[in-house]
């Protein structure tokens, strides 16, 4: 006898929460993968919220502490993370600001600056190039880069 379609939808997020913190969205794209019926989804997803199995809210702030704890991402990695994960824009933007109001970007840029040769155009390229692909604003680049040439 096959089990309830709603129980197995439901014991596999179970499994999948039990690995990592999701959100509604990674839920509900691994569930319909798996081939549940749309209904059978929205059940199981108000079921998980209802017990705070899922909470868009942990993930949010999960997703900026950890990037902050590593201080190597720039703020637009950071929301795009957010984004990709499936943060609503509501959540992802109160989250932001909470954590991030007192966090120095220059700081964060220059301290990834000291790793590089700035006196050698080359290495400046190279370290501007890592900056921007670790989503600081061009703005910060751009005052990182000046600060040494004005040194």
């Amino acid at each position: 006898m096959n089990p309830p379609p709603n129980k197995s939808a439901y014991a596999n997020a179970l499994r999948w929460l039990s690995q990592r913190e999701l959100t509604q969205h990674e839920v509900r794209t691994r569930l319909s993968r798996k081939g549940f019926d749309d209904d059978v989804i929205e059940t199981v997803l108000t079921r998980l919220v209802s017990q705070n199995y899922i909470s868009d809210d942990r993930v949010a702030r999960q997703v900026v502490e950890n990037a902050l704890s590593r201080s190597r991402q720039g703020p637009l990695a950071i929301r795009q993370k957010l984004r990709t994960r499936g943060v609503d824009g509501e959540t992802a933007e109160a989250t932001w600001r909470e954590l991030t109001q007192a966090t120095d970007w220059l700081k964060i840029a220059e301290a990834i600056k000291e790793r590089y040769d700035m006196s050698d155009p080359r290495q400046r390229a190279r370290c501007a190039r890592y900056l921007a692909r670790q989503g600081f604003p061009s703005v910060v680049i751009a005052t990182i880069l000046q600060w040494d040439e004005n040194s």
